[in-house]
């Protein structure tokens, strides 16, 4: 005490900073930010208002015309059928707060938040479907065998002939029998089979109609990196029907075009005999065989082309949205030319969002592993709604031009990543701190740790081309980082699972990592919740971006996704969304044809 006035020290001023109150000196800075923008059209209210006027008089589940919708349903089956059903009137009363509408980023389509859940979003589950129902078989193998054990003459006409045979078998069709049960055509109007090869000269003997055009989908950069990985081989592309996956499993998809390619076989090169068709049987569903997900381990036991099996390397291969763009390096882009480094951030960004994140903590996490909660879709849609992740890119795009300028090399360590790691981070906080509509609209924790850890796993890997540095900054990023800072140490701190993850991040033993590429959803040293699996892929699409590579792991896979006849668009995906959100989406494995209800 001096003069009857206290001394302040440092202890007093220590807890006085407020970042809110900063924001006001840079207020109309801050106003013209793309996320106060999206915010105030999805709130009706100023974005940085720390009170809800509102609260509790915004008219319950009526704010919702979906949830109108469902109600009025609801009472149609529970007097048809005597047992009550959905009821508004249980659980938690709905309404106190605003019911938001959710838009599409990228878009200017507004939905309900219902519209995007994967049971209801007929787009998200064509997705995984057109995942699940494709299997790669190599053909040189048992072209071979019927060379060398049948004495058969392989020509572009025999090739061809086979091509259009397996169309009609892998649809349900029979070519070797009498009396053979076949399938109604309508409802596997969505199988077929394609043909991807490298060399020019093999593509020119195919007949085009069964030719995924490897120069005319990809950018010219990624073609010539393609074809060159690919080589003088050929690989056929089978797409199952997708009642097929949606009546069985995953593991059914390779059994189901094992059947119909050797059936193919047998027909168009007219063979007899059990000894022969058995060796090619095993060649044309066995040798070289790439399926796109592997078993899960047994306490998540689930069948091959099953979500928990998909390898992170496939889900970045998966994803078609950077196909357009150069070949180049990301360091190279970002340091010479603001506006192209930014194309490749929010190709990435799409991605990752709107299918890394559906993918996984959707459909798996939620489905799969939760029994279908519907919070994971909350989690999900924080990477392709509202146009936030967007605006973090806008401004880190800029961030990273201007820190990078002149830099040709950055080293694959910790050290000195983790300078851009820490920028990011601090970056995505603030952001939530400053507007509190923001963090209502991203509720929960787990929220904005996806947003927060994708971010850093996917500059880490952008930036050094390596995925293991972009799982260490998604772990860093929520593990260490996101909790101290905000003192979250409960489920959406993630506490006990990056406790679990950072050490073995970089580790390539079977049961405590592999190679990053090569982990997915059954990585049993993992504890996977909400906001993990999507850095994941982050990590792994990143560093291929990074690298200046056509593909992260494999040039076939790659090379199917672009496949124009696919039913849901892996390179647009968040249209896709949108339009099932709208009911514009049309998918298949749908029965009409055999309910003759109409």
């Amino acid at each position: 005490m001096t003069q009857g006035k206290k001394e302040r020290t440092l202890r007093d001023i220590e807890y006085s900073y407020d970042l809110f109150d900063i924001a006001k000196k840079f207020l109309e800075t801050e106003k013209q930010r793309e996320v106060y923008k999206t915010m105030r059209k999805i709130f009706d209210a100023d974005p940085m208002l720390l009170t809800d006027k509102q609260m509790y008089r915004r008219g319950g589940f009526r704010q919702s015309k979906r949830k109108q919708e469902f109600m009025k349903l609801a009472r149609q089956i529970a007097v048809e059928r005597g047992i009550p059903i959905y009821n508004r009137a249980v659980g938690i009363p709905l309404g106190q707060r605003a019911l938001e509408p959710y838009l599409i980023s990228g878009t200017d389509t507004f939905v309900d938040f219902d519209d995007v859940h994967h049971v209801n979003n007929a787009a998200i589950q064509q997705m995984v479907d057109d995942i699940k129902r494709t299997v790669i078989l190599n053909l040189d193998i048992p072209h071979r065998v019927l060379q060398v054990r049948a004495g058969k003459e392989i020509t572009p006409e025999t090739v061809n002939l086979y091509l259009e045979t397996i169309q009609h078998t892998m649809a349900g069709g029979a070519v070797a029998q009498e009396h053979m049960a076949e399938i109604n055509p309508g409802l596997t109007k969505d199988a077929y089979v394609k043909v991807i090869t490298g060399d020019d000269e093999i593509r020119d003997m195919i007949d085009r109609r069964f030719i995924i055009d490897i120069e005319g989908l990809f950018h010219p950069d990624r073609a010539k990196q393609l074809k060159q990985a690919i080589g003088n081989t050929m690989y056929i592309v089978v797409r199952v029907p997708t009642i097929a996956v949606r009546m069985a499993d995953g593991g059914v998809v390779y059994r189901w075009a094992a059947m119909q390619s050797t059936m193919a076989f047998v027909s168009a090169y007219r063979l007899t005999g059990e000894s022969i068709i058995s060796d090619l049987a095993f060649a044309a569903k066995s040798a070289q065989l790439i399926q796109m997900g592997e078993r899960t381990w047994f306490a998540r036991a689930r069948s091959q082309n099953e979500p928990g099996g998909f390898p992170f390397g496939f889900v970045a291969d998966f994803i078609q949205c950077e196909r357009d763009l150069p070949a180049r390096k990301f360091l190279d882009v970002i340091s010479e030319d603001l506006e192209e480094g930014r194309k490749y951030l929010y190709a990435l960004s799409e991605g990752v969002g709107a299918i890394g994140a559906v993918l996984f903590d959707q459909y798996w996490l939620s489905f799969y592993m939760s029994g279908g909660i519907g919070f994971s879709t909350t989690v999900a849609s924080a990477g392709y709604c509202g146009n936030v992740l967007e605006e973090f890119v806008e401004s880190l795009t800029e961030m990273l031009h201007k820190y990078t300028k002149h830099v040709k090399r950055i080293p694959p360590k910790w050290d000195t990543i983790r300078w851009f790691v820490d920028l990011v981070i601090q970056y995505g906080m603030e952001s939530y701190e400053k507007f509190p509509a923001l963090t209502e609209f991203h509720w929960g924790g787990a929220h904005r740790i996806s947003l927060i850890g994708d971010l850093a796993a996917s500059v880490a890997g952008l930036l050094t081309g390596s995925a293991s540095l972009g799982i260490m900054s998604m772990h860093y990023a929520i593990g260490l980082l996101m909790k101290e800072g905000w003192l979250r140490t409960g489920w959406a701190g993630q506490e006990v699972q990056d406790h679990v993850g950072t050490p073995y991040a970089c580790s390539c033993r079977i049961e405590e990592g592999v190679v990053t590429e090569l982990r997915g959803m059954n990585y049993p040293m993992a504890s996977y919740t909400a906001g993990h699996s999507s850095g994941y892929v982050a990590a792994a699409a990143g560093s291929m971006i990074g690298r200046g590579a056509a593909f992260s792991t494999s040039p076939i896979v790659k090379v199917a996704f672009a496949d124009p006849h696919l039913i849901f668009d892996f390179k647009h995906p968040r249209l896709s969304i949108a339009k099932a959100a709208l009911r514009q989406f049309q998918p298949a494995g749908e029965r009409d044809l055999i309910i003759g209800i109409k």
